[in-house]
C-alpha cells in the first residue's frame, strides 16, 4: 500500500510539479523561490495523502492552492517580524532543497522533536548548544568564557544536551 502510494505520488510529482513552479513564476514568484514552495507544498499534501487525510487529490489544483497559500503565509509572517532564522529553520531549508516529498516529511518530524527538546532545556543549555553551533571552529574554552561558565561546566552542559537530543531522537545514549 506504501509503495504504491509512493509510485503514483512519484508519477503525479513528475507530471505536475513543472505545472506548479510555472505557475507560481507567473504570479511574480522568483524561480529559487518557486522551486522551494512548490516542493513544500508537495511534501505538506504528500503528508496529509499518506495520513488518509484527503477526501479527494485534484492535482496539479491542490497542489498549487497550498503553493499559494505558502506563500501567503511567508509573507504574512515576514511583515509581522523581521527576524533571523534559527539554526532548526535553517535545517529545514537545507535539507528540504533536494529532498523527496517523503524524505521532507520525515525531516521535518525529525527536526520537529529535536526543537521540542531543546524547548524543554534550560535556557543556559540553549546557550551553550547555540553557541556550539555557531562557531563550530571555536574553542570550547573561548565559547565557555563567552558564555560566562568554566570549561568543565562548559562541556557537563554540552554533555547533557546532547544526551537529552538524543533520548528525544530515540537513539541509545
Amino acid at each position: 500500500m506504501v509503495t504504491e502510494l509512493r509510485q503514483r505520488w512519484a508519477r503525479e510529482y513528475d507530471t505536475h510539479h513543472h505545472t506548479v513552479v510555472l505557475a507560481l513564476i507567473a504570479n511574480g514568484v522568483r524561480l529559487d523561490h518557486a522551486r522551494e514552495l512548490a516542493h513544500d507544498a508537495w511534501a505538506r499534501i504528500y503528508e496529509r495523502a499518506s495520513a488518509d487525510r484527503l477526501e479527494t487529490l485534484e492535482l496539479p489544483g491542490l497542489i498549487i492552492r497550498q503553493a499559494f497559500f505558502l506563500l501567503a503565509e511567508g509573507r504574512r509572517r515576514d511583515s509581522n517580524h523581521a527576524r533571523r532564522d534559527g539554526p532548526v529553520e535553517e535545517a529545514m531549508h537545507l535539507a528540504d532543497q533536494h529532498a523527496s516529498p517523503e524524505e521532507t516529511v520525515a525531516g521535518r518530524q525529525l527536526l520537529a522533536s529535536v526543537e521540542l527538546a531543546m524547548a524543554s532545556s534550560s535556557p543556559r543549555a540553549q546557550a551553550v548548544l547555540s553557541a556550539v553551533l555557531s562557531g563550530p571552529d571555536v574553542l570550547h574554552a573561548e565559547l565557555a568564557k563567552s558564555e560566562g561558565v568554566s570549561l568543565q561546566r562548559f562541556r557537563q552542559i554540552l554533555c547533557e544536551v546532547r544526551a537529552h537530543l538524543r533520548v528525544a531522537l530515540g537513539r541509545a545514549p
